[in-house]
Parts: C-alpha cells; structure tokens; sequence
C-alpha cells in the first residue's frame, strides 16, 4: 500500500483536531474574559453601592433621599446602553477606518484595564472608590440633597458600565459572539447573587479571592487587546509590521491571545507587562516604606 495513501487521512484527521481544539479555546476564552468583566466591573459598582447604601440607612436618610440614589443607578443603567449604541456606530463608521478605529479602541481598553489591574493588585482600588463615595453620600445627605445622590449612583454604575461596555465591544472583535453572550449572561447572573448576598449581610464571600483571580484573568484580556489592537493598526497601515517567529507564534490558539508573530505586538505587549510589574513594585515599596514609618 502506499504510504502516502496512508498518511493522508491520518494527517488530515490531526488537522481537524487541531482546527476543533482551537475554536474550542477560542470559544472558552470569550466566555470566561466574558464572565470576568461582568464580574468584576458588576462586584466593584454592588460592592461601593452597598456600603453608601448602608451608610444612608444608619444615618436616617429619608425615601426620598434613597430614591435620589437608585434613580441615579437606573440613569446609569441606560447611559450605559446609549454608550454601546454610540460605540457600536463608531466602529461601524465605515469600511475603511474599521482596522485602526478597532485598533485604538482595543489600545484604549488596554490602557483603562492598566488602572483597574494595578489598583486591584495593590488592594486599594475598591477601597479608595468606596471611601470617596461615602464621603459624597455624607456630603449629600447633610444637604439633604437627592440629587446629589443621584449624581452619586450615576457616577458609581456607569463608571463600571462604560468600562464593562468598551471591554465588552472589544472582546467581540476577538472572540465567537455566542461565547462571549454566554460569559456575560453567566457574569451578570453570579454578579446579582453575590449583590443580594451583601445585600442580606449574612454571607462572608471570598471577595478578596474574587477580584484576585478576576485580576490575573483580566491581565490576560489585557495583554490580549494589546496585541490585537497593534495588530489591527498594522492591517491599517498605521503601524510597521517585522515578522518574527510567524511560525511558531501564528496560531489559532495563540491569537485568541493577542499573540501575533511581529516584533512590534510582541514588544508592545512586554513593555505594558514591565510598566505594569514597575509600578506593583514602586506601590509596594511606598507601602512597606510607610509601614516602616508607621511602626517606627
């Protein structure tokens, strides 16, 4: 028999394989990103509005001051739908400018997910949002003023929700749409659990845990935009593009990653990971520097 005639079928069926796994991992790592945006962006906005919440109720904030803040929520809610239609008609312009408006937007989301990355890992995002929240919440309530408090919860959601839209448009452009649907739908369904569990108080969650994990995953997510939107600026011809590697790095599972074979997406994505390991490491000698003081 020859041997050709053999290897054929057994070569093409590893082909298929390997063209199955990876529209598999393509499709496993939009629901997951999916999921960790909504999750993290949706924990941060329940996280902040139940401590300004709580700090109404002890204080003896009246129903109309509490409608004032929730009314702000709902005003949110909406801008943030208006903010994906405006997107949506942006990238949608025209033909021509897709690649480099895609591009920069992917650029953008990267350099909004480099504050969010780094004020998670140093544990103090949250915390100094919430505390600034609070202090308005006081503000308002001594002026007995709902419209401030509705200024507050607007300002509290649609923070997240113009973040959790710009993520989200640009996850689309990388990954399948259903596997991205279904990360955001699973997301915002353990975002509402977790929001009434707070909300009742008498459950102790991991959050900590949480917005850990939730900050690795979004590490990747980011250095994936970073690549992708280099990438869709060469296509555009804004960009240079010096090919290194195409052989080993251009493949399916790997761009779903943002990795690309060129120097330019490679050391785009390695000077965001340095800028991002200097300023973890210049936050965390600030703070053993102040402990010291402290102690001392």
């Amino acid at each position: 028999m020859d041997r050709a005639n053999v290897l054929k079928p057994l070569l093409g069926g590893a082909a298929l394989s390997g063209a199955a796994w990876a529209q598999g991992a393509g499709w496993g790592w939009g629901a997951v990103s999916g999921a960790s945006i909504l999750v993290r962006e949706g924990l941060e906005a329940a996280l902040v509005l139940g401590a300004v919440a709580a700090y109404l109720r002890a204080a003896g904030a009246g129903a109309r001051l509490m409608r004032g803040l929730w009314g702000g929520v709902v005003a949110a809610l909406l801008a943030s739908v208006a903010a994906w239609w405006l997107v949506e008609g942006l990238l949608g312009a025209g033909e021509a400018r897709m690649e480099a408006l895609e591009g920069w937007t992917a650029l953008l989301a990267a350099a909004v997910l480099f504050f969010v990355i780094g004020g998670l890992f140093h544990q103090a995002y949250v915390v100094d949002w919430t505390e600034q929240m609070r202090a308005r919440a006081r503000r308002a309530v001594g002026r007995g003023s709902a419209l401030g408090l509705a200024a507050l919860g607007f300002l509290v959601v649609f923070r997240e929700g113009f973040e959790t839209v710009l993520f989200v448009r640009v996850l689309l452009g990388q990954a399948p749409a259903d596997a991205v649907a279904v990360g955001v739908g699973l997301g915002a369904v353990a975002t509402a659990l977790v929001a009434t569990a707070l909300a009742r108080g008498g459950a102790r969650l991991p959050l900590r845990a949480v917005f850990r994990v939730s900050g690795w995953l979004l590490l990747a997510l980011a250095l994936s935009f970073v690549g992708h939107g280099v990438h869709e600026l060469q296509e555009a011809g804004v960009f240079p593009e010096t090919p290194w590697w195409e052989e080993a790095l251009e493949r399916a599972p790997l761009r779903w990653l943002g990795v690309r074979g060129t120097l330019e997406t490679l050391g785009a994505q390695t000077a965001y990971l340095l800028l991002l390991a200097a300023v973890f490491v210049l936050g965390w000698r600030r703070a053993r520097l102040a402990q010291r003081s402290w102690r001392g």
